[in-house]
């Protein structure tokens, strides 16, 4: 298991706080507490840009990897 680095710590501490906002806007926007605010319904409590940096910040510290096709299943 590695540790995270400082820039990796920031980057998940950045991802946190913007879905915090986005949780917090639902709240006041009168949404139900014990519920995801998510975005099924249309409801939308992120803005296009924070959107973005939740796409490029998950991008880095989630890269994608591909099966090992050498692995039995």
């Amino acid at each position: 298991m590695t540790h995270p680095t400082d820039l990796k710590r920031q980057q998940y501490q950045r991802l946190t706080e913007i879905f915090d906002t986005a949780r917090q806007r639902y709240l006041e926007a009168g949404g139900d507490p014990t519920r995801s605010s998510g975005s099924l319904y249309g409801d939308e409590f992120l803005s296009d840009e924070e959107k973005a940096e939740i796409r490029a910040l998950g991008k880095q510290l989630f890269p994608e990897t591909k099966p090992d096709s050498n692995v039995d299943r």
